[in-house]
């Protein structure tokens, strides 16, 4: 297989509104680290594939669409087998979401489609090597601490048969949130320091990728929210992975150590995966039925009765009733928005899931939007692959699909959610077809 990779420059300048929270108070004031669009580019002698991430809040349609044009003419990977994603940083531009703001959206993807262009040119000839880690340490369930969490941190090392590292590709899932509202400097959080401590640990103009995974659920747990924590985060992280990028190199080599007692060379064995076989990529679409509700005023009148109860009880409340009460405020809070954003949409939203086989024993699903953590599983479960790479923020970026049982808990994600219970179903059943047809 011929490999590249590329990383390109794609920080707005200071002023430019930042996405990812509601209380800002000002645009960009800073950049405390550039952000980037990574690529790794896979050729086969048959197919191609470009895998890109940028360090963003998600990847609006508008985004997608116009980048995987441009890609398609130049160099000439069918839109169908591109992928693009996003770190899901809360510190990056406002204007991607969506169709986005046209002048950011052409310039996005122009950056996008050059850094495929250059990790095409710089392809050369190179392995896949897949690995696995334990990593529990910071990320928490954030609708309830006992929870599950993903404790797998996926590392697909790009290797040249001579061992050098063209690049080494980490997913995880845990949100892109260790700094607040009141950060206004543009960063890519984690994910970015995260790659930094890669590239560092590997050397050799090694490049490094972060994909998030299945993480609507769930989030950092810090001391503070500030750039030191986000370094110990983002360096927890990147310094496993880069271990395990390291440990995996000598697959598909002969691995061995000097016994003096018997004057021999003795096999050392080394865990992981080396992927063999053609590429392959399917996709699957899907209608996400959005959700329905009463009048707005109808709403309203229940949010402001369900608020003057909050302030009333709160001072006597327990804390389980506490949580269970703001639960539901935040629930409706949400909905009320969510049902104004999407009147006069019709009925459904057209979703598209991509699946990929980056070789007869590793593949990669891109989902779209921000998805729980436990859909992941299922989708890892039921398509019966243990070398699954579960990428979610890609090719759209819609909104929760959240888990049938959220709406009846209440929160953020299934108040905010513009989709009705069963789009997350919907979802899975689509993932799972699409890997059905690569495997």
């Amino acid at each position: 297989m011929r490999i590249g990779a590329a990383t390109i420059d794609i920080t707005p300048p200071v002023g430019t509104p930042l996405d990812g929270y509601g209380g800002r108070t000002d645009v960009s004031l800073g950049v405390h680290d550039p952000l980037f669009a990574r690529v790794l580019y896979l050729d086969d002698g048959t197919t191609q594939a470009a895998l890109a991430v940028c360090d963003l809040i998600g990847i609006g349609s508008g985004l997608a669409e116009r980048a995987k044009e441009l890609i398609a003419e130049r160099p000439g990977i069918p839109a169908s087998n591109v992928m693009l994603s996003a770190t899901h940083t809360h510190a990056g531009p406002a204007g991607v979401r969506g169709r986005g703001e046209a002048s950011l959206v052409e310039q996005l993807a122009r950056k996008v489609a050059g850094a495929v262009r250059v990790a095409e040119r710089n392809a050369v000839e190179g392995v896949l090597k897949h690995g696995t880690a334990h990593l529990s340490s910071f990320a928490q369930n954030r609708r309830h601490p006992d929870w599950p969490i993903d404790t797998r941190l996926d590392v697909v090392a790009a290797d040249t048969p001579d061992g050098r590292n063209i690049a080494t590709a980490v997913r995880y899932a845990c949100h892109a949130t260790v700094l607040n509202f009141d950060n206004l400097e543009i960063t890519a959080d984690y994910p970015g320091e995260l790659c930094r401590t890669v590239e560092s640990v590997i050397g050799g103009g090694s490049q490094a990728l972060f994909f998030n995974g299945a993480c609507a659920n769930i989030n950092p747990a810090w001391t503070r929210q500030d750039f030191p924590n986000v370094r110990r985060i983002g360096s927890i992280a990147g310094a496993k992975a880069a271990a395990l990028s390291q440990e995996l190199r000598p697959l598909g080599h002969s691995h061995q150590g000097d016994n003096i007692r018997w004057d021999e060379h003795t096999a050392k064995a080394v865990e992981g995966t080396l992927v063999t076989g053609l590429l392959r990529v399917a996709s699957r679409s899907f209608a996400a039925p959005y959700r329905r509700g009463p009048d707005d005023s109808l709403i309203a009148a229940q949010l402001d009765e369900l608020e003057r109860e909050f302030r009333a009880s709160s001072p006597g409340l327990s804390p389980d009733a506490r949580r269970e009460a703001m639960a539901r405020l935040s629930a409706a809070r949400g909905e009320r928005l969510s049902l104004l954003r999407v009147r006069g949409k019709g009925e459904t939203r057209q979703q598209t899931v991509q699946a990929f086989a980056l070789g007869d024993n590793l593949h990669l699903v891109a989902l779209p939007g921000e998805v729980f953590y436990e859909t992941g599983e299922d989708i890892r479960h039921r398509s019966g692959l243990a070398n699954l790479l579960v990428v979610a923020y890609a090719n759209d970026y819609p909104g929760y699909f959240c888990r049938p049982e959220a709406y009846e808990q209440g929160g953020y994600e299934a108040g905010v959610t513009p989709f009705a219970p069963g789009a997350d179903g919907l979802l899975a059943d689509a993932a799972v077809e699409a890997l059905r047809a690569v495997s």
